[in-house]
């Protein structure tokens, strides 16, 4: 067993065939990316990305997990999208299936048009946050090469409101566990958002952005927001994880629940003592309760949620209805298409069985399953394959840990050891909020460890 030691700090700046590297080992471990068919170059700290995949989702997740590698200033997504032949009809209606059967997005008045392989979505959403769920929820069916986005959104009001929207975000922005925006520059003109300053990632850069769309902009110029790696972390944190009281965190809670178009009809009832948050009430969805734990678990100061919301959906259909739409849900969906599972279903509680490659699938399953409408509970009953009975080389393990850690943009400068006993990885330290430390669990698992004993404490946790 490897003795236990803190990521060194690593020599600045990072060099581009590091980068590509870093990229090129974390699609290899990262599930969901087609790896093999994937290129990466990079130049100057820019990522370009070229190849093809199977699926929108595939293409927008490798974008993502290459935002998120440290050292990456941006990323040029030239990857294509080569799906397996759907007929335009059959892509219609599962797209229409889709959109109709998630809770979010079934009352919204959205159409949608498929050639060859092209969907065209058009409509009416109330805001970005709604607009971006329901491109999301349609680049989930498999057959998609390119999603065409007419969709319409009615911005609200912004003449005279503009140095509200101006607090709005960088609210926002301060209690946001995923981006450390102490540098971050936020300017406001009849509805229209300049940003500047810089952030350490490009992944916090998009963060930054999604923000000032959520929070009503009516357009963003973020081409003055820079992304610089070797930006002082504490300039960048400043007092973002100071003391904050339990009232302040519970407001910064329910203005994320009122930007997020899975909560925002449900209005949970949030209570929040020593840090601990409650949620109480009743939601029209399993996605919506989902989400709110979510959102609640998003938010600086946060050490744990109890989440006591009950799902009472407005209609409960019949269960073999949603067993059907379930069903279909995962036949449609790109990762799962192929993946023989058995759905059972009695009064809105949905069982799954069968057996996945990854433990990848076996979150996935589940996640679609809680998307569809009339369903109230998840149970989760798919098994993994047994693991080849084979020595753990636990120094090698450890070492693919710490590799992940280190290229890890949120989790570089986290003082985590990491210590392996055949193959069961412990991990130990400080981090910055549970967002960090849920990251650190996934690292060592995509690095391979059979299990993980999580013994990592959160900095608020600590004595003041």
């Amino acid at each position: 067993m490897k003795p236990a030691t803190t990521l060194p700090a690593p020599p600045a700046p990072l060099a581009d065939l590091a980068i590509t590297a870093a990229v090129e080992r974390l699609f290899t471990r990262q599930r969901g990316i087609s790896a093999a068919f994937i290129n990466v170059a990079t130049h100057a700290g820019i990522v370009m990305l070229t190849g093809f995949t199977d699926h929108l989702l595939g293409r927008d997740r490798a974008e993502e997990v290459a935002k998120a590698v440290r050292g990456v200033r941006g990323v040029i997504n030239n990857v294509e999208v080569r799906t397996p032949d759907v007929s335009d009809e059959v892509l219609r209606q599962d797209v229409a299936e889709a959109l109709a059967t998630n809770p979010a997005t079934h009352p919204l008045p959205l159409t949608c048009r498929a050639q060859n392989g092209v969907v065209e979505l058009r409509g009416t959403v109330r805001n970005w946050a709604e607009r971006q769920l329901a491109l999301h929820v349609a680049k989930g069916v498999r057959g998609i090469c390119q999603l065409t986005d007419h969709l319409e959104h009615a911005s609200r009001p912004v003449t005279g409101n503009d140095e509200r929207l101006a607090t709005e975000i960088r609210e926002l922005l301060r209690w946001n566990v995923r981006v450390h925006a102490g540098l971050v520059s936020v300017e406001v003109r009849g509805g229209r958002v300049t940003l500047g300053g810089g952030v350490g990632s490009a992944a916090e850069r998009s963060e930054v952005v999604g923000m000032a769309w959520a929070a009503g902009a009516g357009l963003v110029d973020s081409l003055a927001l820079r992304v610089d790696p070797e930006l002082p972390p504490d300039e960048l944190r400043r007092d973002k994880y100071a003391y904050h009281a339990d009232a302040d965190i519970a407001r910064a809670l329910r203005d994320a629940l009122r930007y997020d178009p899975r909560v925002v009809l449900s209005e949970p009832e949030v209570a929040v003592h020593n840090g601990l948050v409650t949620l109480r009430g009743a939601v029209s969805s399993l996605g919506a309760r989902l989400a709110a734990e979510q959102d609640a678990r998003g938010i600086v100061g946060v050490l744990g949620v109890r989440n006591l919301l009950t799902v009472c959906p407005p209609e409960l259909p019949a269960d073999p209805l949603i067993r059907r739409r379930v069903q279909a849900a995962l036949r449609r969906d790109p990762y799962l298409h192929d993946v023989a599972l058995a759905v059972q279903v009695r009064n809105g509680w949905v069982s799954l069985s069968g057996t996945v490659g990854t433990r990848f699938e076996t979150a996935r399953a589940e996640r679609v399953a809680s998307q569809i409408n009339g369903v109230v509970h998840v149970e989760n009953h798919l098994q993994l394959p047994a693991p080849v009975l084979a020595q753990p080389d636990d120094a090698a393990l450890a070492d693919a840990i710490r590799h992940e850690l280190h290229w890890n943009t949120f989790l570089h400068d986290q003082p985590v050891q990491v210590t392996v006993n055949h193959g069961r990885a412990t991990l130990r330290g400080t981090v910055e909020d549970w967002h960090r430390a849920q990251m650190v669990v996934h690292c060592a698992y995509v690095a391979g460890a059979r299990a993980v004993n999580d013994q990592l404490r959160i900095r608020e946790e600590l004595p003041l």
